[in-house]
């Protein structure tokens, strides 16, 4: 590593914990950590050996030490305190979904490209080493074509219970559907050609979320259809009754020639650390390696910024993710196929 970089994380919850995790490990120095929430910030800055703590994060962007900015935050802040990043010459690297908006977003792009930094993504899980395998399988025409593909997330209400507010994290359609879009992406090494998607609320008799002005979509099935002709589906639900125990099926690719199951983006005991790949009438058990997600996303957000390239996720990709993910509400509330 040819620099050492210093980082301000902004947010102390349980992402900005990975953030120091990961930047850490990278060989990098946190050097202040920010939250509204000044013992959660303590906390976090006493447990890993960071120097400062501020509630304000404009006290954090405005220090001469800061190279990078990591935001850690709820979704509708992310544009206004990456922009602030950016005016102060930092980079930035932000959280998925890139922002409430696309126009958030093009202001985000705006702002950092005027200030000549970099914009970073986070969509760690695609560095998982089940995807990349899937991705190689693919490429080598393992399964044939064409592919289908199906994905899974169901649990009760999150604990944190922003994720349901539809004007603030705007539900799982928006926070985490993005990663499997990514994921299908680039396994099928293709792009939507259109999306159809069915959706409800189904906590919306729950009092944990009934504080909410309006509570977003917590629940559906979205079936997208690539160029390449492979077809993709995900099942998302954040309203299941209160300790279910149900837990996720595993992604499953399906072709002509092969298939594949197991958890492609996930790793550890609960999500599996196997794909079970299945050719003609053979299978076999692949092993998954255990990899530092957030330390290897940030090594090449570093590079990227070192060698002067754009960074390997961004607002490019950030921006297409929330364009699928404002199209499969869109085909909710209308009951059309959204086209791409």
């Amino acid at each position: 590593m040819a620099s050492k970089f210093k980082i301000a994380v902004i947010g102390a919850g349980d992402m900005g914990q990975n953030h120091v995790r990961g930047w850490q490990l990278a060989q990098h120095e946190v050097v202040s950590v920010t939250d509204k929430n000044q013992d959660r910030a303590e906390k976090l800055a006493t447990e890993a050996g960071i120097p400062r703590v501020y509630t304000d994060y404009r006290e954090a962007i405005a220090d001469s030490d800061v190279d990078i900015v990591s935001v850690c935050l709820p979704l509708k802040y992310h544009a206004e305190v990456s922009i602030a990043a950016a005016e102060q010459g930092k980079h930035v690297f932000c959280e998925k979904p890139i922002a409430s908006s696309l126009e958030e977003a093009e202001r985000m792009r705006v702002a950092a490209e005027k200030a000549g930094v970099q914009l970073g993504l986070g969509f760690q899980r695609n560095l998982a080493h089940g995807v990349e395998l899937m991705t190689k399988w693919v490429k080598e025409g393992k399964f044939g074509r064409p592919m289908v593909l199906n994905s899974d997330l169901v649990q009760e209400v999150r604990p944190k219970r922003e994720m349901h507010n539809k004007y603030g994290n705007q539900g799982p359609i928006v926070d985490t559907a993005c990663h499997y879009f990514y994921m299908w992406e680039t396994i099928f090494g293709s792009k939507v050609k259109s999306i159809y998607a069915r959706g409800a609320i189904m906590a919306d008799h729950r009092p944990e979320i009934a504080h909410f002005k309006e509570r977003a979509i917590d629940t559906g099935v979205i079936t997208v259809e690539y160029e390449s002709g492979d077809i993709a589906q995900l099942t998302i639900c954040w309203g299941l009754a209160k300790d279910t125990k149900i837990k996720s099926r595993m992604d499953r690719l399906m072709g002509p020639l092969g298939a594949a199951e197991g958890y492609f983006n996930t790793w550890g005991a609960d999500a599996g650390e196997e794909i079970r790949l299945f050719i003609g009438d053979k299978a076999e058990i692949i092993k998954l390696e255990k990899r530092e997600l957030f330390q290897l996303q940030f090594t090449k957000f570093v590079d990227a910024i070192e060698q002067g390239k754009e960074a390997p996720v961004g607002w490019r990709q950030g921006t297409e993710m929330l364009k699928l993910s404002f199209a499969a509400l869109k085909s909710i509330e209308t009951g059309q196929v959204i086209k791409l």
